[in-house]
């Protein structure tokens, strides 16, 4: 009888740890598989964000501010030589009042 319960006890323990083993194991399997579509997530976000500071450069380039000013909104260069002055007495009643 207590040869038979050890046996009992024994295959039980067995079994027991065996179910362990599997549930670590599939726990593992599940978080290896969460970490690889982070991976992934973290490398098409550094992508995307350098996609983005690219095309940030190529709107803050010079000559593409330029060339919308000129074509989309109707600006010319100003030249100093166009600059007109007021004469000395308007520009003084504009300050007194």
């Amino acid at each position: 009888m207590k040869k038979q319960t050890f046996i009992i006890f024994f295959i039980s323990a067995h079994l027991f740890f065996i179910g362990f083993q599997i549930n670590k194991q599939s726990s593992l399997v599940k978080l290896s598989y969460k970490k690889q579509t982070y991976e992934q997530k973290i490398k098409d976000l550094k992508t995307q964000k350098q996609k983005l500071i690219n095309s940030l450069c190529a709107l803050q380039s010079h000559q593409k501010i330029k060339k919308f000013a000129n074509n989309e909104l109707g600006m010319s260069p100003l030249f100093l030589k166009d600059i007109k002055h007021l004469p000395k007495n308007e520009t003084d009643l504009h300050e007194s009042t």
